[in-house]
């Protein structure tokens, strides 16, 4: 697949610096975590394991996840 991304017109390969900036800087989450946050109607949504929910809470963490995906933030909560 990626061969045949780079041969559309003007594609060319991002730096890794570039790569941060679009994802925000921020660590990249392993293959193997899998987090999830509810929405003010209740729904179980999946998350970005390093990241505050929508609705200020830390993301929980799905059985089975086998990478170190333990939140490291702050979300304003006391």
């Amino acid at each position: 697949m990626q061969k045949t991304i780079l041969q559309l017109a003007g594609a060319k390969k991002l730096s890794a610096q570039a790569q941060k900036n679009i994802f925000g800087g921020g660590r990249v989450q392993p293959a193997n975590c899998s987090c999830f946050c509810y929405t003010n109607a209740g729904v179980k949504v999946s998350a970005y394991c390093f990241a505050c929910c929508p609705n200020g809470t830390i993301p929980g963490l799905n059985p089975g996840s086998t990478g170190n995906c333990a939140f490291t933030g702050s979300c304003g909560l006391n």
